[in-house]
């Protein structure tokens, strides 16, 4: 248990690190000194500073799943539409609540491009999945067309997603009044399950 604390516990002060210098910009003997540990303590559990970042990146991913799912069972099985707001709501919240996570992987990231890539893969990969699967239960329950291309849909959506996500919490987070996560995913599925022609 010792060991994961000291673990988690470099990963939590490399991850501001990160965030707020740049991957290169970040040396891991900056980490060290930040976290308070020798450099034998650091590869015990990490070889090098590129494993740590990917560390870093598996682990938002992760988090980034428990916090995002809702099971079906909490909403009725009819109202599909709750369910997929819920989704939004709780994927945006957790975004919103980790800064330095979404920093990293939205705006640092991308700019390491051999590190970053087979995590985004990775990530987007389950990302369309879950979207994929979720309106597959729409289909299912006769609320979204079975004409759609879902894997498309699902691209869109994500697309979409992603792009508020770095807009409003990435580029613009220190922007006094931000629009509410309620906000956003009512505003999110009336554009998508109404369309703007009133």
């Amino acid at each position: 248990m010792k060991a994961e604390l000291r673990k988690n516990q470099i990963i939590t002060y490399a991850t501001k690190l990160f965030a707020k210098n740049g991957y290169y910009n970040t040396h891991v003997e900056t980490i060290l000194k930040e976290a308070g540990i020798g450099k034998g303590t650091f590869y015990l559990y990490f070889k090098n500073k590129e494993e740590l970042f990917i560390s870093i990146l598996v682990k938002f991913l992760d988090e980034w799943e428990q916090a995002a799912q809702v099971p079906l069972s909490e909403l009725a099985r009819e109202d599909i539409l709750g369910y997929y707001k819920a989704l939004v709501a709780r994927s945006l919240k957790f975004f919103k609540e980790h800064e330095d996570l979404c920093n990293l992987y939205l705006k640092i990231g991308p700019s390491v491009n051999e590190l970053h890539s087979t995590f985004v893969d990775t990530f987007e990969r389950k990302m369309v999945q879950y979207v994929v699967d979720d309106l597959k239960k729409g289909v299912d329950a006769g609320f979204v067309r079975k004409d759609l291309d879902i894997e498309l849909i699902a691209n869109m959506l994500i697309g979409a997603h992603l792009r508020v996500v770095y807009y409003y919490f990435v580029l613009n987070h220190k922007r006094k009044k931000l629009p509410s996560i309620e906000h956003i995913s009512d505003q999110f599925f009336s554009l998508i399950f109404k369309g703007m022609n009133g």
